[in-house]
């Protein structure tokens, strides 16, 4: 098996400078330069990027139990987010999606239509009073407080403030971000070494956490939701118990990792609409919104795997150790599977559609095993949205170019997106 081709880079640090300074243009040039499987070399890290539906269906689903995540992502995430769902190892993985699965089966996710409903009508109030000065709203505030806020009260039964997340989240995901990208992470020998920006921001969600889960113990009253699920599950006894550690870990992870992906699925959706008027809304199906949307705008932008022992991959040798990068924001963008990747186009979703494409070239919530285990509720939290908000008001964008696209943990706007709303 022969070694995959790749970018030189500098002689000590690879490709880590340009993946740095742009991301998503490294990996996009180095797929134009060399095809579907791309070696890079970052500092003392070998990564191969795999861009073809195939060759990222078999370490994600074929073969994934020969790539783990036992990875330098994962690693940093686990600092944010503790051993979870999102970044745990195998066992605790397991353990936790045991317990919460059911939770987020699509019967099981249905009935909290109403309240999801309920919840988006002082937000309709608050825009109808903004159009009615023909002001303008932050797309993306609007949908971070929105869902997160929902978050809270269908899995939590809890109101918070989410001012209070809300800016923690984002020094936490910048931070790891940053690390992610150093050449030497010094928080890696210890804790103690992380920067004080983070340190206080996960001192701050876990407060919010905390007084939630005390609050519950204090309370006679136990809701069937995931707070309480998880309660039962610490105070359960013998192997299967949640450790305070775990409880901590679980209910945070829950928080936030999920709905912040789905805010910005959602603020990226109503500003490609929105930078169109002239063209007009040509469907109102939420769910063909919300696909194009995360096709284009992928909130888990790059996804990362250890191989486990040595691999083939097409022609190519990939060895035990190594790292494994899939990028759905390029994927979703190859236009050998999407004519016009480019354009915004709902439609790609519509009946008869998927056939025209290989069943893997579309990954918005990942593949395998590993497969988001809220996406049925990230797309009924979208969908009513969407068909509340298309009922009563159409936006157009202050500026059709969007600001810079920030890929870190997650793929977000680097600042605000700026709509006016007005009645129809």
């Amino acid at each position: 098996m022969s070694r995959a081709p790749g970018p030189r880079g500098h002689p000590i640090t690879g490709s880590l400078a340009g993946f740095r300074h742009d991301p998503l243009g490294l990996m996009a040039g180095a797929l134009r330069a060399h095809g579907d499987i791309v070696r890079f070399r970052f500092a003392h890290i070998t990564a191969h990027l795999l861009n073809d539906p195939d060759h990222i269906a078999q370490v994600l689903s074929r073969n994934a139990a020969n790539y783990d995540k036992n990875t330098r992502s994962a690693a940093l995430i686990r600092d944010a987010c503790g051993d979870s769902l999102l970044s745990g190892n195998e066992t605790a993985w397991a353990r936790h999606r045991q317990l919460l699965a059911p939770v987020f089966q699509p019967g099981a996710v249905a009935p909290w239509a109403p309240l999801i409903d309920a919840r988006m009508q002082p937000v309709l109030a608050r825009w109808d009073a903004v159009a009615q000065t023909g002001g303008q709203i932050d797309i993306v505030a609007e949908m971070m407080s929105l869902v997160i806020g929902m978050a809270a009260r269908l899995l939590f039964s809890t109101e918070i403030d989410v001012a209070r997340i809300e800016a923690p989240l984002a020094v936490l995901l910048e931070d790891t971000w940053r690390r992610l990208q150093a050449p030497f992470d010094a928080a890696v020998i210890s804790a103690a070494f992380h920067r004080r920006a983070f340190k206080d921001a996960r001192a701050q969600i876990d407060a919010v956490v905390m007084q939630m889960i005390r609050d519950r113990r204090q309370s006679d009253r136990r809701p069937d939701d995931v707070l309480s699920r998880l309660i039962a599950a610490h105070e359960a006894e013998g192997a299967a118990a949640l450790t305070d550690t775990e409880l901590r870990d679980a209910a945070v992870t829950l928080l936030l990792a999920g709905h912040e992906t789905t805010a910005n699925a959602l603020a990226w959706m109503f500003w490609l609409v929105a930078r169109e008027p002239a063209r007009g809304l040509e469907t109102t199906d939420p769910q063909k919104l919300l696909a194009e949307a995360l096709r284009l705008y992928p909130s888990i932008w790059i996804i990362e795997r250890r191989a486990i022992a040595h691999d083939r991959i097409g022609p190519y040798r990939i060895g035990a150790g190594s790292t494994v990068l899939i990028s759905p924001w390029l994927l979703h963008r190859n236009a050998a599977f999407w004519p016009d990747p480019q354009h915004f186009d709902p439609e790609r979703f519509g009946p008869g559609q998927s056939g025209a494409r290989p069943r893997h070239a579309y990954l918005p919530f990942g593949l395998g095993p590993h497969r988001c285990i809220g996406l049925h509720l990230a797309r009924l939290i979208a969908g009513r949205i969407i068909a509340a908000s298309y009922d009563h008001f159409r936006f157009t964008a202050r500026d059709p170019d969007p600001c810079q696209i920030r890929p870190q943990i997650t793929l977000r706007p680097s600042g605000p997106l700026w709509l006016r709303p007005y009645r129809i």
